[in-house]
């Protein structure tokens, strides 16, 4: 037994109403940012960092850097002294990752 062209046509308009209400129930805001534990600041010499700015999925701009010593990847609470450094520095270079090595070199004060 065939289905016909119109119920085909609406069952397949109903399951991706209810694909769209699943991907839209499962959001949480912050759910997906990459840092769910900051720390202020780190005593460590950082060999490198990236930036995560705002996105849908997370409502805050990530500062990940990595430590020299044992190659450990800490987050930096946004509104920290340094966090806040490495943010200044990277938009004046205009978020160019082959200057990076420019902000790593300058000592936030």
């Amino acid at each position: 037994m065939a289905f016909a062209p119109k119920a085909c046509s609406l069952f397949l308009v109903v399951l991706l109403g209810v694909c769209i209400q699943l991907n839209r129930a499962q959001y949480v805001p912050g759910a997906r940012c990459k840092c769910p534990e900051t720390i202020m600041q780190t005593q460590e010499a950082i060999v490198d960092f990236e930036i995560i700015e705002k996105t849908h999925y997370c409502d805050t701009t990530e500062i990940i850097v990595t430590l020299e010593e044992d190659q450990a990847r800490k987050c930096l609470n946004p509104v920290g002294k340094k966090a806040m450094f490495f943010v200044n520095c990277w938009n004046k270079m205009n978020k160019d990752d082959k200057k990076k090595r420019r902000c790593l070199k300058r000592k936030a004060e």
